[in-house]
């Protein structure tokens, strides 16, 4: 397997869990999520920029540097 693949599957792993954690718990701060444990803040930046480019969840900035991540179109 090669490092670009790893790399992809981690990516996926912490986009599933993130969209877990949305449909479990709803809508979650940027901060909120950057503080699941068994993930890094990377992973979850990466995650979430990759998941709003595919349109699958919405930021929406709700204070001065914070952001909320929900799924895209109330999605459960």
């Amino acid at each position: 397997m090669s490092i670009m693949q790893e790399e992809r599957q981690d990516v996926t792993a912490c986009e599933r869990r993130l969209l877990e954690v949305l449909r479990d718990k709803g809508p979650q701060t940027l901060d909120n999520l950057c503080a699941i444990p068994d993930l890094s803040w990377a992973q979850v930046l990466l995650a979430v920029d990759h998941l709003s480019r595919s349109r699958e969840i919405a930021l929406e900035l709700v204070a001065p540097c914070e952001y909320q991540v929900s799924l895209a179109g109330g999605r459960a």
